[in-house]
């Protein structure tokens, strides 16, 4: 089944600018895919992807939990990566090293947001990512680079060491997208929600 829906903050400022000279500078270097096309939007998925009967209720779910937020901060600090493992019975076989990111450090108020946004969404959607409903096992992370690194990936890491990167950042909207474009945007402080226009 195809899920389009994705739900997630964009960065805004400081964060959003270190990022994104981060995704070009191992694109330049490395000549590795960049995170989206030409045009990377640096960000941190909250929820998904998934797909949904009704993306009213997933509407009604944002509402919900968003009203009780004016705002959403967050650290970035350093460098982190996911291993995807194959396993055969209880013995991994082979693991390579298929995303590096930035570590996103959440403030309370947005670990508590995620959280009850997911146990929410859960129930009527078919996300299948299994740290969704857990408070402290979700990684919130901004992806740097990610499919094609496996074989470039002691070298980029060796690079990315000579980075000190550390920073905070606030997040006024949630955004909600389908197939990777803004369907809308759901703003705390106001309780407004914005489509694309």
């Amino acid at each position: 089944m195809d899920r389009p829906y994705l739900i997630e903050i964009r960065l805004m400022g400081e964060p959003r600018f270190v990022t994104k000279k981060l995704i070009f500078d191992i694109y330049r270097k490395f000549r590795v895919k960049k995170v989206a096309s030409n045009h990377p939007v640096p960000h941190v998925t909250l929820f998904g992807p998934f797909a949904c009967n009704s993306i009213r209720d997933v509407i009604r779910c944002l509402r919900e939990v968003g009203s009780k937020y004016s705002e959403l901060e967050f650290n970035i600090e350093g460098f982190d990566y996911f291993e995807l493992k194959k396993k055969f019975l209880f013995i991994t076989t082979s693991s390579k090293k298929n995303v590096i990111y930035l570590k996103i450090i959440p403030s309370n108020d947005l670990k508590d947001f995620r959280h009850s946004l997911a146990k929410k969404l859960l129930k009527f959607t078919d996300a299948v990512n299994a740290s969704h409903d857990s408070k402290d096992k979700f990684k919130f992370h901004a992806t740097l680079a990610m499919n094609d690194i496996h074989y470039k990936f002691d070298s980029i890491w060796k690079y990315l060491k000579n980075y000190e990167v550390k920073t905070k950042g606030v997040c006024y909207r949630i955004t909600l997208l389908n197939q990777g474009k803004i369907m809308y945007e759901y703003e705390l402080s106001t309780g407004r929600l914005l489509n694309r226009e």
